[in-house]
């Protein structure tokens, strides 16, 4: 069996873990982080795996490496491992000045030795939007609610400190993540801004292009909402081809890793609080969009840490091709 090796912060190690022992697979893997994160375990399902530090790790040891959850990691030795003849699998931005290695999603059947994986909120669109490339993608447009996961722990514990503050008619002043309270509240604005983009607009506009074409027109505006996991998109995408809500279905009702939650009726459609802890993409609320021609809209939904997970297996195994069972 072949034997790789997964690079980064702790907590975005466990997901990958999990996603592929949640998948059944057998697998040959060591763990590395930073000096800091030497020595924990990460306990995941039913195997344990010991944290190691990543000055000890040897590159050509390993047939695959896959960096997750932490950047300046990745900066410093995704491509001293790449030189090394092992293949890469970069989740991160650190890799993202090089146009020469592809942004690519599950099902791009991909071989090359270096792939990125664009950010998981990203990877949400793309997933909902890419099996639709057969009618020609113009252009999109969507607003996309995060919760407070994007900031992490810290931005869910200021979350629920500041829910609980007003529920106790308390003033909730210490906003040391969000610019605003976020409990009750919708905060149109995610990252630092850009000139008159915030940072992940930017950043999702620039991953999606790269997955997408570089030709198709994109317009985002991402918020921040009071709940604690997951992510929610209204879309709208414009083709070049003729398209119905109908055909559009049908080709979501075949594609791996989507899943058409589509009743026209109270409660018919998948919200944030259903998608939390699943891999799938939900897409919803399927519409002509009559503002323009040849477009449609619809709401998908997903857990983008998870969704980036299970990205991330399936490439591995693509990858490793017969050696991951």
């Amino acid at each position: 069996m072949k034997k790789m090796a997964i690079l980064g912060e702790v907590k975005a190690v466990r997901e990958v873990l999990e996603a592929l022992l949640n998948k059944g697979k057998a697998f040959d893997a060591d763990v590395f982080a930073r000096k800091t994160q030497a020595g924990e375990e990460i306990d995941c399902v039913d195997k344990v795996f010991a944290v190691q530090n990543i000055a000890q790790a040897k590159a050509e040891e390993y047939d695959l490496a896959v960096f997750v959850g932490d950047e300046q990691l990745a900066r410093e030795y995704a491509h001293k491992w790449a030189k090394t003849g092992v293949r890469v699998i970069n989740a991160t931005d650190a890799l993202s000045d090089y146009a020469e290695i592809p942004y690519v999603i599950e099902g791009d059947g991909t071989v090359e030795n270096v792939v990125n994986v664009p950010h998981g909120l990203a990877l949400l669109i793309a997933k909902a939007v890419k099996p639709l490339k057969n009618f020609c993608v113009e252009s999109l447009q969507f607003t996309l609610l995060v919760g407070a996961d994007i900031a992490g722990q810290d931005g869910m514990s200021e979350l629920y400190n500041h829910t609980r503050r007003i529920l106790m008619n308390d003033n909730p002043d210490d906003k040391k993540i969000f610019p605003k309270t976020l409990a009750f509240n919708v905060i149109p604005q995610v990252g630092s801004f850009i000139g008159e983009e915030t940072e992940y607009e930017w950043q999702l506009a620039v991953d999606l292009k790269r997955v997408l074409g570089d030709k198709v027109k994109i317009h985002a505006n991402c918020a921040v909402a009071p709940v604690f996991v997951g992510a929610g998109a209204f879309v709208s995408v414009k083709f070049k081809q003729e398209i119905t809500p109908e055909d559009a279905l049908a080709v979501w009702k075949k594609s791996r890793g989507i899943l058409v939650v589509n009743s026209q009726k109270d409660g018919g459609y998948a919200a944030l609080t259903d998608v939390q802890g699943e891999y799938d993409v939900f897409v919803s609320r399927v519409r002509q969009d009559e503002s323009r021609e040849k477009a449609i809209s619809f709401w998908t939904a997903g857990d983008e840490t998870k969704i980036m997970a299970i990205t991330i297996c399936d490439l591995i195994v693509k990858m490793l091709k017969k050696e991951i069972k």
